[in-house]
């Protein structure tokens, strides 16, 4: 099967569905073609929607949100303004919160976020801190965050070391009742009980077996269209993989931190879409 059918095939069940939200299980519902055949031939799933001219849904985007292709130099353009503004290079988590786009794009075109720094500066050169008014200055959670380095002191221990285990927590995020980011997967199922519905979901069962969860998603908010869907609660997406679960039994990952670049299934990722909702 040559490449242009498969676009054909991608642009009619596209047309069928709704365009801004072609997804990899809509299309092994609705297409003529195998999934496999898409991504043995295209590499990825979004890099066949990019080739077709179809509107890219970043891992974990909300229902019936475009992002268009942008230029490379919008992307590292951002980077130069939050380092000017931080005085550092941003991580991250302050990319997520302040910038004006998630670390996504970052990882799909360079590989990381750090990379892509390296770019722009490379392009760009280092910029100057810009001086901050005292109302600019950061809180003290996102001075935490954005702090230029973080010093591990050197400590003397006991030779009979503490039995307590020391509770350990994320990156400070302040997102509404939640101080710290989750590090685990119970911290993910607790994230996403509070947004479900702003994200459009309406869960009806959780449970300890595969998958998860089992719930509603909005589909077509003007036609009030809903669809089911099965849900699977992972810290990072690559655990999924690393729990041996089929893809066939679920419909989406939700998880913290999206690692997993060739991800059979469709994945909600929280880290990147918080900065969305108001933070109340």
């Amino acid at each position: 099967m040559t490449k242009e059918e498969i676009i054909a095939e991608l642009r009619r069940v596209a047309e069928e569905v709704q365009p801004s939200l072609l997804t990899y299980n809509q299309f092994k519902q609705h297409g003529r073609i195998n999934v496999s055949t898409v991504l043995n031939t295209f590499g990825t799933w979004n890099e066949a929607k990019e080739v077709a001219g179809l509107g890219l849904i970043p891992p974990g985007g909300f229902p019936g949100l475009n992002t268009p292709s942008r230029p490379d130099d919008e992307y590292l353009q951002e980077i130069i303004r939050l380092t000017r503004e931080l005085g550092k290079r941003p991580t991250i988590s302050v990319m997520n919160a302040k910038g004006q786009f998630s670390d996504w794009p970052y990882r799909q075109r360079w590989g990381s976020l750090e990379k892509a720094c390296k770019v722009a500066y490379a392009k760009y050169g280092f910029p100057q801190a810009t001086q901050l008014t005292d109302s600019e200055q950061p809180t003290q959670a996102e001075f935490v965050s954005i702090s230029t380095q973080v010093v591990v002191p050197q400590t003397y221990k006991p030779a009979a070391p503490q039995l307590r285990k020391k509770v350990q927590f994320g990156e400070p995020i302040d997102f509404r009742g939640l101080r710290f980011a989750p590090i685990n997967e119970q911290g993910v199922v607790y994230l996403f009980g509070m947004i479900s519905r702003e994200l459009g979901f309406l869960i009806e069962s959780i449970r300890t077996d595969y998958p998860d969860c089992e719930g509603k998603r909005c589909v077509d908010p003007k036609k009030q269209r809903w669809e089911q869907v099965s849900i699977e609660f992972e810290y990072q997406s690559s655990h999924f993989r690393e729990h041996g679960h089929s893809p066939e039994g679920c419909d989406l990952i939700v998880c913290w931190i999206h690692d997993w670049q060739d991800c059979p299934s469709e994945v909600l990722e929280l880290s990147s879409q918080i900065k969305y909702l108001p933070n109340r």
